[in-house]
C-alpha cells in the first residue's frame, strides 16, 4: 500500500534530485523511497548494535580486563 504525502526540501536538493533522477533514468519519488529505507536500515542498525552492545557489556568488559592484565590471547605467535 503506498500513501501520499508533501514535504518541503530546499532549492538545492530539490536541484540535485532533479539532476539525479535525469541522470540516472529514476523517478524522483524512487529515488526518494529508496533513501529513506536505507536511512531507516541504517538507523536500524546502529540500534541494534547498541542493544547488542548493552547485552553483552559484561562479557565485554571481562574480555577486556583480561586482555588488559594478560595481554592478547596468541601473543607469542604474532609475527610483528
Amino acid at each position: 500500500m503506498t500513501r501520499k504525502m508533501t514535504i518541503t526540501l530546499e532549492d538545492e536538493i530539490l536541484t540535485n534530485l532533479d539532476e539525479f533522477a535525469l541522470k540516472n533514468g529514476k523517478k524522483k519519488t524512487q529515488i526518494i523511497r529508496e533513501a529513506l529505507t536505507n536511512y531507516l536500515n541504517i538507523s536500524s542498525k546502529d540500534d541494534k548494535k547498541k542493544q547488542w552492545e548493552e547485552e553483552n557489556k559484561e562479557a565485554i568488559n571481562s574480555y577486556n580486563k583480561m586482555v588488559d592484565e594478560d595481554g592478547l590471547i596468541l601473543k607469542h605467535s604474532r609475527m610483528f
